[in-house]
């Protein structure tokens, strides 16, 4: 049994303004984290414990202990067998900040081959990164296999398209292959762009 830990939480909406003053919370280790190739790890999460009526919401982040935890998934709001609310129940996922370049379509190389523009688009733009592992079982081969997924969250504003490459400051780049643009009724949510590793970059073994 993985310990609770209670302690002082900070939430804040992707617009950068908190929700009020730091929350009191319990705090569950869900999953401690194993490298992957391409240097993002399998993020660790957490579950929280929060009280009734806390503003948390789908896409905020949450600073435990100097770790920043990203909302994934909408919170559960669980009802007290008395009557009313009881808890509000979050999964946060650590998702550290990376800086990186945006990198779009092609230019013809001396030979006249077209290859990937190296000259970016943008620079320095800031992305949360991290990935996610599910055991799924494949009844035709009678086992179950691991099929890993590595997310990126960009700010709203970010001219990013399907195609686009992410290249960090080691050289490690992600191709875009699908951008969820989640709909909130409140503020602006975080850009949700679905990876695929196409360049490890200089520092991976």
């Amino acid at each position: 049994m993985l310990p609770i830990l209670t302690d002082s939480l900070t939430i804040t909406h992707p617009d950068g303004i908190d929700t009020g003053t730091d929350v009191m919370g319990h705090v569950q280790p869900e999953t401690g984290g194993t490298p992957a190739d391409g240097q993002v790890n399998s993020s660790p999460t957490y579950r929280l414990f929060l009280p009734a009526g806390t503003d948390v919401r789908f896409n905020d982040r949450i600073r435990w202990n100097g770790l920043p935890l990203q909302v994934l998934e909408q919170p559960a709001r669980w009802p007290s067998p008395f009557g009313g609310a009881h808890h509000v129940e979050v999964i946060g996922t650590v998702m550290p900040e990376t800086l990186v370049d945006v990198l779009r379509g092609s230019v013809e190389n001396e030979f006249g081959d077209l290859i990937p523009s190296e000259t970016p688009l943008l620079t320095g733009v800031p992305v949360w990164l991290t990935e996610q592992s599910q055991t799924t079982f494949v009844p035709a081969d009678q086992r179950t296999s691991v099929v890993r997924k590595l997310i990126g969250l960009v700010p709203p504003d970010t001219d990013v398209q399907e195609r686009d490459r992410l290249r960090t400051e080691d050289g490690v780049t992600y191709l875009v292959e699908a951008i969820t643009r989640p709909h909130s009724p409140v503020e602006r949510a975080d850009l949700r762009l679905d990876l695929r590793l196409v360049e490890p970059g200089l520092s991976t073994p």
